[in-house]
């Protein structure tokens, strides 16, 4: 007798899992999805161009970072970053459909689309971006979603199965769905629809990230190659960027808590960081070299440090970034909380 855990229901087919979410939400789709790279674009694209044929229809869509390619001007700049585009992306990669729209005005009347997070300067001069964006405290966004109606969320997963059955993962988008069906449970009001959309792509996170199967009514594994997950180019460390990492490593204390966001100072950082842990002799040396006055220095020895990190850190964030990957395989985040 099998003794595994329920399962979602299986879809192969994109088309046939958009009439499926069509049918239980009785064509008015109030759809949640994660931010940035939990989105699962293809599938939403899908729904998207549905309901743009069908007036009938509506969509609305409560999401955040609905992140798009760079656009490139006309002539060299074109035929410079089309090739960079196209191997970094991938030919065969989706925009986001709405976000594309709403960037060119022409967002059909019943699709509305709700960010709390949009991505920096893309939809400046889209008037329905502008006046739908919702300014949401990440602490807060399942509080305030919970009394929207939303009748269906959409996820990319992490699958593993084994002899006990299927595992799904959120991976990098762990937090809201679990928080907003707590708030959605608390409040009385229906479940909705969950759908995940897996990825082979996505690392299979455990812990907290993990989720019975049957959390999810369907699970959409397309055939055939997936699509490249979004990843930003990395800018390269300049020389002042360094240097501010080099300053504020030294602010560190050991056994303190580390909070790091996205972007050239936070790699700075860290890598100031594995210097202090590896070569603390070099490091001590840059930084004297870079801390003339001593007052970087002074206040070390009042809050930070400048030894190797005995104790090690405990890691914050709300977007957990490969610089944290880095110090965790270096040993230097194993505090506990």
């Amino acid at each position: 007798m099998d003794q595994r855990a329920p399962t979602p229901e299986r879809i192969a087919d994109i088309d046939a899992c958009v009439e499926r979410i069509l049918d239980r939400t009785a064509g008015d789709l109030r759809i949640a999805a994660p931010l940035g790279l939990g989105k699962p674009v293809p599938l939403l694209n899908a729904l998207y161009r549905r309901v743009e044929r069908d007036p009938a229809l509506r969509l609305t869509l409560f999401t955040a970072l609905s992140l798009t390619r760079p656009r490139a001007a006309p002539g060299l700049e074109a035929r410079f970053l089309g090739p960079f585009l196209e191997r970094h992306f991938g030919a065969d990669w989706e925009d986001p459909a709405w976000a594309i729209a709403e960037r060119e005005r022409r967002l059909p009347a019943n699709v509305r689309v709700h960010e709390f997070y949009m991505q920096s300067g893309a939809l400046l001069h889209s008037p329905r971006a502008q006046r739908d964006y919702i300014s949401l405290n990440y602490t807060h966004v399942a509080r305030d979603l919970a009394g929207q109606g939303i009748n269906a969320i959409v996820q990319l997963v992490a699958l593993r199965e084994d002899a006990d059955g299927l595992r799904i993962s959120l991976s990098s988008n762990p937090d809201l769905t679990g928080d907003l069906l707590d708030c959605l449970e608390a409040e009385g009001r229906p479940r909705p629809l969950l759908v995940a959309v897996a990825h082979p792509g996505l690392p299979f996170l455990e812990g907290g990230a993990e989720v019975p199967a049957a959390t999810f009514d369907l699970l959409l594994t397309p055939p055939g190659p997936p699509p490249r997950l979004f990843a930003l180019p990395r800018e390269p460390v300049d020389d002042v960027e360094h240097a501010i990492g080099m300053h504020a490593s030294a602010l560190v204390a050991d056994g303190g808590t580390l909070q790091i966001g996205i972007g050239a100072l936070a790699d700075a950082l860290v890598g100031a960081l594995l210097l202090r842990q590896r070569h603390n002799a070099d490091y001590r040396a840059h930084l004297a070299a870079l801390d003339a006055g001593g007052n970087t220095r002074g206040l070390a020895a009042r809050v930070g440090g400048l030894e190797p990190l005995a104790q090690g850190l405990y890691g914050a964030s709300e977007m957990v970034m490969d610089g944290f990957m880095h110090l965790r395989r270096a040993g230097l985040l194993r505090r506990e909380a």
